[in-house]
């Protein structure tokens, strides 16, 4: 919830006056006492009219999004609620959790859907570690990865991990104070390149996910 909160406030600040004015409408609209806050009837009442079903099911939404736990919700907090509901509405096609933060998608579909109007097929990190899913693609990855590894790329080209895997530092020792790379004869790092080949090679033959 912290990070989801802090990239709420950072969209608000790079906003325009404008956008910044509508939202405080937007805090002021679901404040029906005007006193200043959003009470749990008061954001229940909002759910309830503005069809938010999944949230409503979910009664510890109120107490994560109450950063302060002061039983009620502040203008920075009701803007983390829109930001979860407007970029989060996403299913565990496994065990049917809402996904907020890291979740795995396919990659095929996350790439039809863009041509046909479809949805994505994703799950959470337990489900799709345990395999808790039936589908008939294979190829998954979170959707930080994704997203790097579809940098620079044409719509529906296959993605590229190089582009999300972070370029491996060169070990340094230090020779008569002076910084010099180390020969790379340290047994653990040997091991820690051939595993990065091979997470590349079956990636690129088969499709496969970074592990």
């Amino acid at each position: 919830m912290e990070e989801l909160h802090a990239a709420a406030l950072a969209y608000y600040s790079n906003g325009s006056p404008e956008l910044q004015r509508l939202a405080w409408s937007f805090f002021q609209s679901m404040d029906t006492n005007n006193d200043g806050r959003i009470s749990s009837s008061e954001f229940y009442e909002f759910l309830q009219q503005s069809g938010y079903s999944w949230i409503v099911n979910d009664p510890s939404f109120f107490m994560k999004l109450d950063r302060n736990h002061d039983g009620a919700l502040d203008f920075y907090e009701v803007l983390t609620f829109y930001y979860i509901v407007k970029t989060r509405n996403i299913l565990c096609q496994g065990c049917r959790v809402y996904l907020c933060g890291l979740y795995f998608t396919c990659v095929a579909c996350f790439d039809v859907g863009a041509d046909h109007h479809q949805g994505t097929y994703d799950l959470c990190a337990a489900c799709y570690r345990i395999r808790n899913f039936y589908h008939h693609h294979t190829y998954f990855l979170d959707n930080h990865v994704l997203l790097r590894s579809k940098r620079g790329l044409p719509p529906c080209a296959s993605p590229d991990l190089n582009k999300a895997m972070t370029p491996v530092p060169q070990p340094l020792v230090i020779y008569n104070n002076y910084y010099l790379q180390a020969p790379e004869r340290n047994k653990w790092f040997q091991a820690y390149r051939l595993f990065e080949i091979a997470v590349a090679a079956a990636s690129i033959a088969a499709n496969c996910t970074i592990m």
